[in-house]
């Protein structure tokens, strides 16, 4: 199976309000861009829960993945990006499963990265 794992390092983040109108079309209540360096790999849509929304789909020619998630999964997302470092995200293109994860942190570690030292 043929996977696209990425680490993430910066994040740009989208609200959406509005746009229901007559249209038939989907919006995403908001929208988060990941970024390795200075490629845009992942975009997470979130839609109001309850709604029927889009599969995850991985764009070839761009190389981007999108992964979409119910609204009530947004700040559990934003504060994984917020608070903990490293961030990864792994992409099955046949299963069309995707995932963001942190990387191995101690037990207990609390609001302090492994990697940052106090004097």
């Amino acid at each position: 199976m043929k996977y696209i794992d990425r680490e993430i390092d910066l994040y740009w983040i989208h609200i959406q309000s509005g746009g229901s109108g007559t249209s038939k079309k989907i919006y995403p209540q908001a929208l988060i861009r990941c970024y390795s360096g200075d490629d845009l790999v992942l975009q997470a849509t979130f839609y109001k829960d309850g709604s029927k929304f889009p599969e995850n789909h991985y764009d070839k020619r761009n190389k981007l993945v999108y992964l979409r998630y119910p609204l009530y999964m947004y700040p559990n997302i934003l504060d994984l990006l917020r608070n903990e470092k490293p961030i990864f995200f792994r992409y099955a293109i046949e299963l069309k499963q995707g995932f963001i994860r942190t990387g191995k942190e101690p037990v207990g570690e609390g609001d302090y990265d492994a990697d940052f030292k106090v004097d």
